[in-house]
């Protein structure tokens, strides 16, 4: 999830909160101890067990996010990896149209979970970096290959955070780089966590809230 969405997330679930308020006053509020991040994925700090069933009734219920969005809780033991990479394209092009072309020029890579995350400004080279959320299968291809993927007339490289000993850090991302670039900040202090992570389909966008034990962290 990008800073942008949980932005609009976040508002959606205060209206809930003020909604609850309004129509049963007498009831305790759902009440949370704080929000982070951890490695890309948003952590809610819970502060007792009907906050979280309150999480649970009120978010597959959130409407007016973006095209595509599904929202549901989970057990924060399922939380999926899924990776990142970042890649520089040699020419300004639409973001999803880049991403298109670098699928059909590459089919022996598993790209149909792939989705654009970020698209950076323009360089004054005239190319433009562009955050692509990937899956665990390609990255495992694209470690052996530095990442290198055919794109237009020639090549781009995908940074990615695996390491390839033979690479010398040329396409490897720096620890926290594509956090920073998302705007994601590092995880609060939780009790009780509830986290919210990415996963795009080619055809829309599913969210997973996801919850788990009490932890300090």
């Amino acid at each position: 999830m990008s800073a942008e969405r949980w932005r609009l997330t976040h508002s959606k679930l205060v209206d809930a909160l003020f909604v609850r308020m309004e129509n049963v006053p007498d009831s305790p509020m759902p009440t949370f101890e704080g929000t982070g991040w951890l490695n890309g994925v948003k952590i809610l700090t819970c502060k007792d067990d009907p906050t979280l069933q309150w999480l649970q009734a009120t978010v597959p219920k959130l409407d007016g996010l973006w095209k595509g969005a599904k929202l549901d809780v989970v057990d924060r033991n399922n939380i999926p990896s899924m990776p990142k990479a970042k890649v520089l394209f040699p020419i300004v092009v639409q973001g999803e149209r880049a991403l298109q072309l670098l699928k059909k020029q590459n089919p022996a890579i598993p790209t149909s979970e792939w989705s654009v995350l970020k698209v950076d400004e323009p360089l004054p080279s005239g190319g433009q970096h562009v955050i692509i959320q990937i899956n665990k299968e390609a990255e495992d291809l694209l470690y052996k290959r530095n990442g290198k993927m055919a794109w237009g007339l020639g090549s781009v490289y995908l940074r990615l955070k695996k390491r390839h000993p033979n690479d010398q850090d040329t396409h490897t991302l720096r620890s926290g780089e594509v956090e920073a670039d998302l705007g994601l900040e590092s995880v609060t202090d939780a009790t009780q966590n509830l986290s919210l992570t990415d996963k795009t389909e080619e055809v829309g966008e599913e969210l997973t809230m996801q919850t788990g034990p009490p932890r300090v962290c």
